[in-house]
């Protein structure tokens, strides 16, 4: 079973993809940036997906702390956020991927698959 990270600050949408995603990946949920490198290095997740602000941290300087440590630094990441300039800060982030908020559960699948399979790099 492929390991999945979501770093979300917002307790119902974390709640959402906690269901849509727990019975198909094994799941960490973060709902915060503390120590966030060591927290997932000891999950070792096979994909991030992340929210574009965790409180007051971007994920851009999340993705910088993460990608420090060795062993994660090839983990793919996605990009969640419902900023009208998402593709920018993706593309700034070097993300693997972006989803825009509010987005479909099928959608959220399918970008998944996606990354998985090697089409979006």
């Amino acid at each position: 079973m492929k390991k999945i990270v979501y770093i979300e600050d917002d307790p119902d949408i974390a709640t959402v993809i906690e269901m849509a995603l727990g019975d198909i990946y094994q799941l960490m949920v973060l709902m915060d940036a503390h120590e966030i490198a060591e927290k997932i290095s000891h999950f070792m997740p096979d994909l991030i997906l992340i929210d574009n602000y965790i409180g007051l941290k971007k994920a851009a300087d999340v993705i910088k702390e993460i990608k420090q440590a060795d062993k994660l630094k090839d983990v793919p990441f996605i990009l969640c956020s419902g900023s009208s300039d998402i593709h920018t800060l993706a593309q700034e982030m070097s993300a693997n991927a972006y989803l825009e908020k509010p987005f479909e559960l099928a959608d959220l699948y399918t970008i998944i698959k996606k990354v998985f399979d090697g089409h979006i790099s």
